[in-house]
């Protein structure tokens, strides 16, 4: 009896951590790795109107072009930053990033308080969620947000970079860029998804789902 109680137990615990380690995979799937300093983004603009703008994004997660509409004087673009303890980067854990959001910014703080305001996902939502990482210290050494801004010029393009320290920005002539950045994807379009991450997607789809359904 004792035996079999303890067989249950180990299953138990070992399916458990099978389980959480899907969902963090989820998480760290939405992930970049983060090497040496490169380009991530690519951003130009269409003026709409007075403070308003359309803006392309080009990043290097994914394989079309995005179209935005923003408001504000400048455009911002945030990013978040992992680095995982030295023992782990031994077992080849690089550290990560990945770009969170992009929004418009009055440089007038009284028209930041008072008009229009709206910002945009540029990563999917986890069940995990990335805040949770700060109770794990033996597992994250330092986990940060980085952000960088310009003016948005319909005469002017931007390339985003990325480096340890966080997001940089350096404006290009659009007469200079009459090619679009050339932009290394991070993930082949075409290449499928590793079972692994699959089976973590699809845990942490079913996750969020029963986390969304209201209280009986």
């Amino acid at each position: 009896m004792l035996k079999w109680l303890w067989r249950l137990f180990l299953l138990t615990l070992l399916s458990g951590l099978l389980v959480s380690s899907l969902l963090f995979f989820a998480l760290y799937h939405t992930y970049e790795r983060l090497t040496d300093e490169a380009p991530v983004a690519w951003l130009r603009f269409d003026k709409l109107g007075e403070q308003h703008y359309q803006l392309h994004l080009r990043t290097t997660d994914q394989c079309q072009e995005r179209s935005f509409p923003i408001k504000g004087d400048d455009w911002r673009l945030d990013a978040r930053f992992i680095k995982w303890p030295h023992w782990l980067t031994l077992m080849g854990f690089e550290p990560q990033y990945r770009l969170e959001r992009v929004e418009g910014r009055y440089r007038n703080i009284q028209q930041s308080n008072d008009l229009p305001h709206k910002a945009y996902a540029l990563s999917p939502q986890t069940w995990v969620q990335p805040q949770w990482l700060d109770t794990l210290s033996f597992l994250v050494d330092t986990e940060f947000g980085s952000s960088t801004y310009a003016p948005m010029d319909k005469g002017q393009d931007y390339v985003v970079y990325r480096s340890n320290s966080g997001l940089f920005a350096r404006a290009q002539e659009k007469a200079a860029t009459l090619e679009p950045l050339a932009l290394t994807a991070s993930r082949p379009c075409q290449l499928p998804q590793s079972y692994w991450t699959q089976a973590a997607l699809w845990l942490d789809r079913q996750a969020r789902t029963l986390a969304q359904q209201p209280a009986e």
